[in-house]
Parts: C-alpha cells; sequence; structure tokens
C-alpha cells in the first residue's frame, strides 16, 4: 500500500466513527444503557484516539451529555447506604462459606468441551512450542 491509500482508508474510517457518533446522538441512551453497554468508555477512547477535530468534538459533547445521568457521590439510585452496606455484609458472609468440591463435577459449569478441548490443544502447542 502507498501512503496515499493509508490516508484515504484513515479518512473512511474517521467518517464511519463520525458518522457512528452521529447516529449515537440521535438514539434515546439513559444510564442503564450507559452501565450495562460501557459505551462511554468506547466513545472516550475513539476520541483519545481519533486526530479527526470532528470527531473528536463530537464525543466530547456526548460524553458530557451522557455524564449528567450520573449521581453525584454520595446520592445513591435506588437504595439508601444503610441497605447498600447490608447487601455488602451478607455478599460477605456468603464468600466466607466453604465451597464443596463434588466429584465428578457437576456438568452446570459455563465451560463446554469445545472451549476446553481448545484451551488443552493451545497449553500443549505452547509447551511444546517452549
Amino acid at each position: 500500500r502507498t501512503s496515499g491509500d493509508n490516508k484515504l482508508t484513515g479518512l473512511v474510517r474517521q467518517e464511519q466513527a463520525l458518522d457512528l457518533l452521529k447516529a449515537l446522538q440521535t438514539l434515546n441512551i439513559d444510564l442503564n444503557i450507559l452501565t450495562k453497554t460501557h459505551i462511554g468508555m468506547t466513545v472516550n477512547n475513539l476520541r483519545k484516539s481519533s486526530k479527526d477535530d470532528e470527531v473528536i468534538n463530537l464525543a466530547k459533547t456526548l460524553i458530557k451529555n451522557w455524564k449528567k445521568f450520573i449521581p453525584p457521590p454520595g446520592i445513591s439510585n435506588n437504595k439508601d447506604s444503610s441497605s447498600k452496606k447490608k447487601e455488602a455484609k451478607e455478599e460477605k458472609k456468603e464468600d466466607k462459606k466453604p465451597s464443596v468440591t463434588q466429584y465428578p463435577p457437576q456438568k452446570s459449569h459455563n465451560l463446554t468441551d469445545s472451549v476446553r478441548l481448545k484451551c488443552r490443544e493451545m497449553l500443549q502447542n505452547s509447551i511444546q512450542v517452549g
């Protein structure tokens, strides 16, 4: 590729980024969506990595608007701080309970056989290479 091709590719990417930011601007985004998707972090990373002023400014505008959804420190969303402290204590109690290991392991694990086999293959390959 020539440097002209690289510049053209960069311009296309900046245009795509700008189109996506404009689309995000039209969406009805709330705190729940921001929390679940972490789109704010993605937009901020785009802002930091972009050299296009229009992309940077639009990303800043979006982030500034979304920050309005975040409650100030000390103000809780749904629960008061005492109930949050109680929940945290209950979670700690549950964490301290000894876990019971069963043999053979139950099939309720999140790993599937294909994932397990792929892990074994990767481990075997790394041992053979090293």
